[in-house]
């Protein structure tokens, strides 16, 4: 004979000093701790998936490319960031020119719903683009013939 009295939220068997258990009581109760175990667990909702813990464990790559002085060069990230820092080694973000009327932008952030200019992401790979003429007294400056650039991704 099951308990003459249940839990209050799982139904389980709580019984009195003159209920008499059998087998049966215990197996029901395991399975319904069971059962809602696994509902709890595999909730994402409340949880996170593996993929995001993941994403938890290691939130970005760096990734380093060296410009090759064309107007564009696509870098292979490997997964679709969620946004990037795309910087020039050594140098500052900006820099100007001799006569002070034109920056050369030498960093950028890009994220999938826009950028700053001189780079954007698409799909997997982050495209950065090297201006050969300023456009608005600014020109991009992420694939200089040679020079070495990081990219910070982050999922």
């Amino acid at each position: 004979m099951s308990s003459s009295q249940k839990t209050e939220y799982m139904g389980l068997n709580n019984w009195l000093g003159t209920d008499r258990p059998q087998r049966i009581d215990f197996v029901d109760d395991n399975q319904k701790i069971d059962s809602t175990m696994k509902s709890h667990a595999t909730n994402t909702t409340l949880h996170c998936t593996s993929t995001e813990k993941a994403r938890f464990n290691n939130p970005f790559t760096f990734v380093s490319y060296v410009g090759t002085g064309t107007a564009s060069k696509t870098v292979a990230i490997g997964y679709v960031p969620k946004m990037v820092i795309v910087f020039q080694k050594d140098k500052p973000a900006v820099e100007v020119d001799s006569d002070g009327t034109m920056l050369n932008n030498m960093s950028v952030v890009a994220k999938s719903s826009g950028n700053t200019g001189g780079a954007i992401i698409s799909d997997s790979n982050v495209v950065v683009y090297q201006s050969s003429s300023a456009s608005n007294n600014i020109k991009q400056n992420l694939n200089k013939q040679n020079g070495q650039y990081c990219i910070i991704a982050f999922k």
